[in-house]
């Protein structure tokens, strides 16, 4: 078989079939303790990241002089008074809150869409999958 590369135009002969390649087998869905425990990750890491700006956000929202700065001044200014790690105080809390509250939102969603039977694409309407997902929210809560 000849290929031409996209790159530089040069005809190649390859070996390889062409199309996607089939694997051994399906893996297996992960467990609910599984889902609940990689949602929680992902939530922690993601706040981990968000955090900074909400420390600056908070600030400015509850400081006239931090209002007067705007973001990049009062990042500026935190981080000059009080060190880079200002940007974090509280983390803990809302990793605590990300591990426990979000873990289960997110956790719960798919065994709630197979609850109310969203199991093809066939079975699976807008209306189950809101269904599905405000249950979540709810046992999450």
């Amino acid at each position: 078989m000849s290929l031409t590369n996209p790159v530089f135009g040069k005809r190649q002969s390859s070996s390889a079939p062409t199309g996607v390649m089939a694997t051994s087998g399906a893996a297996a869905a992960p467990g609910l303790l599984q889902q609940v425990g990689m949602a929680g990750g992902a939530a922690v890491v993601t706040v981990t990241f968000i955090h900074p700006v909400d420390v600056v956000k908070t600030r400015i929202q509850i400081s006239s002089e931090y209002g007067a700065l705007g973001m990049v001044g009062s990042t500026k200014k935190i981080i000059g008074g009080e060190g880079v790690t200002a940007l974090w105080k509280g983390v803990n809390a809302a990793w605590l809150r990300e591990a426990s509250y979000t873990s289960l939102r997110l956790g719960l969603y798919e065994p709630c869409k197979v609850a109310f039977g969203c199991t093809t694409p066939e079975t699976t309407t807008f209306v189950k999958k809101f269904a599905a997902g405000s249950a979540a929210g709810a046992l999450g809560s």
